[in-house]
């Protein structure tokens, strides 16, 4: 559970860093503020879907298999219905950028597949051991 919790709080700081580093470039290089609280907005809303979906994953473990089947189908509509309501409340609004929305909620995605395919030696190694025929 302790390996759970370590990688949960690793994805989120590296998520908190890659936003920051967006929010950096649409505030200073575009001055395009809607974008800036889109990208926090949709960014707030993954980490927050990342942490419900770590704790649905743990909890279902302990269910019986159609219980776990279930509470986790359940879950995952109600992420899903966020997502909808998140994305629904940055297109009808002025001052939330849509695009910045979307990267934001994108921004935990982005740094799962970075974390485990730059840092993954084997990735790399196959690719470059690679023979040809």
């Amino acid at each position: 559970m302790e390996k759970v919790k370590q990688l949960e709080v690793k994805i989120i700081r590296y998520t908190v860093i890659l936003i920051s580093a967006f929010i950096l470039v649409a505030a200073l290089i575009f001055r395009n503020i809607p974008l800036v609280i889109g990208l926090i907005f949709g960014a707030l809303i993954a980490i927050l879907n990342f942490v419900e979906l770590s704790r649905t994953l743990q909890r279902a473990v302990h269910k019986k298999p159609a219980d776990a089947s279930a509470y986790t189908t359940f879950k995952y509509f109600i992420r899903f219905l966020i997502m909808a309501v998140v994305l629904y409340t940055a297109a009808v609004t002025d001052y939330i950028d849509l695009l910045g929305t979307i990267l934001g909620l994108l921004s935990v995605k982005l740094v799962v597949y970075a974390t485990h395919l730059l840092g993954d030696r084997r990735f790399f190694k196959k690719i470059f051991d690679r023979k040809e025929e």
